[in-house]
């Protein structure tokens, strides 16, 4: 099941489900790229607490389909990743860290708080 999406006032909050899988990120990523009423605004993804069934080799393929389908011209600039278990954790700055090169910011946050203030600056 693809992510919830919600249009906020300052960013686009993405709430996937336990146990997604790379399918079903890269069909909320397509969605935030193409679906026309989703503005262009820095966004926050919410992983709960739960299994996710992404591998670190996954996270390499994230990478490309991000690349492979970022807008030239986008005004988003920072995506939160917020964890809530040392795993998702792990997962998160892996990714952080693989994806230095693209267009956007990722950062990791433990606090929906913290990312909300993070992407509003």
């Amino acid at each position: 099941m693809p992510p919830e999406i919600t249009i906020k006032k300052d960013y686009i909050l993405i709430e996937p489900k336990a146990g997604i899988d790379l399918r079903e990120i890269q069909q909320g990523v397509a969605r935030l790229f193409y679906v026309k009423e989703i503005p262009e605004q820095n966004r926050i993804w919410v992983f709960r607490e739960g299994p996710q069934n992404l591998s670190y080799h996954d996270l390499h393929r994230l990478k490309d389909i991000i690349k492979e389908n970022y807008p030239k011209d986008s005004r988003i600039n920072k995506t939160a990743l917020v964890v809530q278990s040392g795993a998702q954790s792990g997962l998160a700055e892996a990714f952080a860290k693989i994806a230095e090169d693209l267009p956007q910011t990722f950062k990791v946050f433990s606090s929906l708080a913290d990312a909300e203030e993070w992407v509003k600056q």
